[in-house]
């Protein structure tokens, strides 16, 4: 029975056994008494099912087995790292969340207990300046923990605001007001010196009819030449340490932006409304130039002057013969400049024959039109505020044509740690050093010259009385 259960053993773990083994192994089986052939008969069948032959494995097998068997650890080891690395970050994380959040919240907080303590001393101190009408104090606690000096003389005055330190409160508000028409509507030039000259046409060629064998008369052409100086606009901002040492506000950002504006609002009322003075750094604007073209609300029409030396006598006449006073090529391409509050004025006339306004309203990303031509406002010019006889008020024409807008480079910025300011506030001088000051100053030159003045035509109110 032992002999016969090996073979059994021997067959299956080969996986085959040929004609002759099983009939060997047959046998074998009949030997067995009557109760070993019950027990083993079970086996005897089943090396009768094993194939003859064993079965061949195709390479393809051998190969997948092969890099399974090999591979396979090595993935396992792989994956079972970085799940390890991965647990080990959002752990961390966790952590850090956990922490931040201890931090930021709760009653108990260091930095909140210091800011609730800052905060109740402010208050209590509020409260006792408004009882004894401490007027001074109230201002000062005003900015609770971020009252700073911004450009102050030794007494305190004038205050540069308030730097607050609460973290929705840091940044700073004002209202931007678009200006630089000048410099956009103008013909720019960068000059390398302080300053150019520019040449016109004086004086045109003259063309004659001649008859046969006659003499043909000689022309020339006579050029003339405008100046164009540049001058220099300035400004400077003075802050103490503390302020400057403030991260919560940008201030350097803030006041670059506010100098670029005063700049740009210099330049349009240098170039546009200047009457000459130093105040408009000695240029005469397009407004009250004496080489413009110049209409004379109701002149056209023979209407008396009485009933035109208003700006609300204004008439869409009016406008329509600036355009006739204009060249040909101007009156096709002109732009009317005029403050907002003179345009909504315009957006009220009515053409005389048709009854129709004459302002189209903006579209398609186009700025509103007066009798097909557009308008641009002009913040810096003659509002309603400014009503009076025999003032200039409007303009129309084509400025990149008739005038050049010259600079020689951009706004240059530098910063101080020594020396004197003068305080044009208090007429004093602040000393950088002894009041721990740093002072930034900002600079830029440039001018304007008129080559086409026929180019631009003015338009004003009647002289009352003439």
């Amino acid at each position: 029975m032992l002999k016969f259960l090996k073979s059994v053993k021997a067959f299956v773990a080969a996986g085959f056994a040929s004609a002759a083994d099983k009939a060997a192994l047959e046998a074998e089986f009949n030997t067995l008494s009557a109760e070993e052939k019950e027990i083993a008969q079970a086996d005897l069948d089943t090396v009768k099912g094993l194939p003859a032959t064993k079965e061949a494995v195709s390479p393809e097998g051998d190969i997948a087995a092969a890099v399974k068997e090999l591979l396979g650890p090595a993935i396992k080891a792989e994956v079972a790292a970085m799940r390890s690395d991965m647990e080990a970050k959002v752990n961390a994380f966790l952590a850090d969340q956990k922490e931040q959040k201890e931090k930021k919240a709760g009653l108990f907080n260091p930095d909140v207990r210091e800011r609730r303590a800052a905060l109740n001393s402010s208050l209590r101190k509020t409260l006792s300046s408004a009882l004894l009408g401490d007027e001074r104090a109230l201002a000062e606690l005003a900015g609770v923990a971020g009252t700073k000096e911004l450009t102050t003389d030794a007494s305190g005055s004038p205050y540069g605001g308030y730097a607050v330190t609460f973290e929705l409160s840091a940044e700073i508000r004002a209202l931007i007001t678009e200006y630089g028409v000048a410099r956009s509507a103008m013909t720019t030039v960068q000059l390398s010196k302080n300053s150019y000259k520019a040449n016109n046409l004086a004086t045109d060629v003259t063309v004659y009819w001649v008859d046969e064998a006659n003499t043909i008369g000689s022309t020339q052409i006579v050029l003339g030449q405008e100046d164009l100086e540049l001058k220099k606009l300035g400004a400077i901002a003075t802050l103490t340490s503390e302020l400057i040492a403030d991260e919560e506000v940008d201030l350097f950002a803030f006041i670059a932006s506010r100098v670029a504006q005063g700049f740009a609002r210099a330049e349009d009322q240098a170039f546009f409304i200047g009457d000459g003075t130093s105040t408009y750094g000695s240029f005469t604007g397009v407004l009250l130039a004496n080489d413009v073209n110049s209409v004379v609300m109701g002149a056209v029409a023979g209407e008396a002057a009485a009933n035109n030396d208003s700006f609300f006598d204004l008439s869409a006449d009016d406008l329509l013969d600036m355009q006739d006073a204009s060249p040909q090529v101007v009156a096709s391409i002109g732009t009317y400049y005029m403050h907002r509050s003179i345009r909504n004025i315009v957006r009220k006339l009515k053409a005389a024959t048709t009854g129709e306004y004459i302002y189209q309203q903006p579209a398609g990303g186009s700025p509103g039109t007066v009798w097909g031509r557009p308008i641009v406002e002009v913040e810096v010019m003659p509002s309603v505020a400014d009503d009076a006889d025999d003032t200039p008020f409007i303009v129309f024409g084509d400025l990149k044509r008739a005038c050049i807008f010259g600079y020689k480079g951009a706004i240059a910025v530098q910063r101080f740690n020594a020396g004197i300011v003068r305080n044009v506030a208090n007429n004093a001088d602040i000393n950088l050093i002894t009041s721990d000051r740093e002072a930034i100053r900002w600079t830029e030159r440039v001018g304007y010259v008129r080559i086409l003045p026929t180019a631009i035509t003015v338009l004003k109110t009647a002289t009352t009385g003439s």
